[in-house]
């Protein structure tokens, strides 16, 4: 049955993911004392926030220091068994060697979510960095976490080497999202991801989504129906239809844009997005101003973004592989270990020594807080 989204109110949205005890989705698991930790922070909290006479200040503080807020207290409902879907689902990625190990974290994250509920076909769009031993990492990984699932690589082209000049700190990286047309002309219609994300649910929403006329679909990132261009359902039949790609290396040579791609996709594609609810890309915004500015969240989203986050975009640094105190750094380290790449990401992994620490004196006090 072909499924239509569509948002209730444009606004730059807001929320964050909430797991649950048990891990996302029940897969993985967290420590009682993390959890126990969680709830004494939030007694500490809110006591702190009685003292703070500014609303916005109060849900600054909160949106600080709850990284985890309601871990034990506010659960999510579980997820429904349903029946293996028997047709993969098609999805892709594009990277360079400097981003093909946070993509395997990112695709570990979904076949760990999808697991007994579906498949995957996957198709990553890489350049002549991602090595032949590199790419038989990733292909060895997507196998050992699931045997169903295929993992494809495509070459890149060179059809956007020349609006390299006005990438500027971009990796050409950005563009190879908009070569799916070309490189997939078997393919209707697939999902993309960007590699800095993690997958708290399956895709199977999106598995007959119906895109009608539109071009693509995503998640409401600015006022004005802008959106994310970090996941997205593409039309790849009425995009070369209407030789859409085309349009694309033209406007890449000719324009300047602050967001290559995403301005890029939302200005040649304006009228024809279909809007996907926020809980296909939550990100560290919406946390932020959840606490400040809830009225501006539909209520459907509200509840979604609670119990049914499906992906965590990590879309401003510090990101969680540099940075290991940055926000719901742990979550992504918790898919990290499913991966080959874990220990030289760790070796990489900045303020390591200082997430330690932090670490250790949580689980201290909450068990000298047991011992009372």
């Amino acid at each position: 049955m072909a499924r239509n989204f569509s948002m209730i109110k444009l606004g730059r949205s807001n929320m964050f993911f909430r797991p649950t005890p048990r891990g996302v989705a029940g897969l993985l698991d967290f420590p009682r004392s993390v959890i126990l930790w969680e709830k004494i922070k939030l007694f500490l909290v809110k006591l702190l926030c009685a003292f703070v006479p500014s609303k916005k200040y109060r849900g600054a503080i909160r949106g600080y220091f709850m990284w985890y807020r309601g871990i034990g207290i506010s659960l999510g409902a579980p997820r429904l068994p349903v029946k293996k879907r028997s047709r993969p689902i098609s999805l892709a990625f594009g990277f360079d060697r400097g981003y093909a190990r946070q993509t395997g974290v990112a695709i570990a994250s979904l076949l760990a979510n999808s697991k007994d509920r579906c498949s995957y076909d996957i198709y990553c769009v890489v350049d002549d960095s991602v090595t032949p031993d590199l790419k038989a990492t990733l292909a060895g990984m997507v196998k050992t976490l699931d045997r169903e699932s295929v993992l494809t690589f495509l070459e890149a082209n060179r059809d956007f080497d020349q609006s390299m000049p006005q990438r500027g700190s971009w990796s050409l990286g950005i563009y190879y999202r908009l070569m799916l047309p070309v490189l997939l002309p078997e393919l209707d219609e697939i999902i993309y991801a960007d590699g800095d994300v993690i997958f708290c649910r399956d895709l199977l929403e999106l598995a007959d989504f119906d895109l009608g006329e539109n071009l693509i679909a995503g998640a409401i990132d600015a006022p004005g129906g802008y959106v994310n261009s970090g996941f997205l359902v593409m039309n790849l039949a009425r995009l070369r239809q209407e030789k859409t790609y085309e349009a694309w290396m033209e406007q890449a040579r000719r324009e300047q844009y602050e967001y290559p791609d995403q301005d890029l996709l939302n200005a040649t594609c304006r009228g024809r997005i279909q809007y996907l609810p926020l809980k296909f890309n939550c990100n560290y915004r919406h946390s932020k101003l959840f606490h400040c500015k809830k009225d501006m969240i539909p209520p459907q989203d509200l509840h979604d973004l609670k119990y049914n986050t499906v992906m965590l975009h990590y879309t401003v640094p510090p990101k969680p592989w540099r940075n290991g105190i940055c926000f719901l750094a742990d979550l992504w380290w918790e898919y990290a270990k499913l991966t080959p790449f874990y220990e030289s990401l760790l070796a990489e992994l900045k303020f390591g020594p200082v997430l330690a620490l932090s670490l250790s004196l949580s689980l201290s006090l909450s068990l000298s807080l047991l011992t009372l």
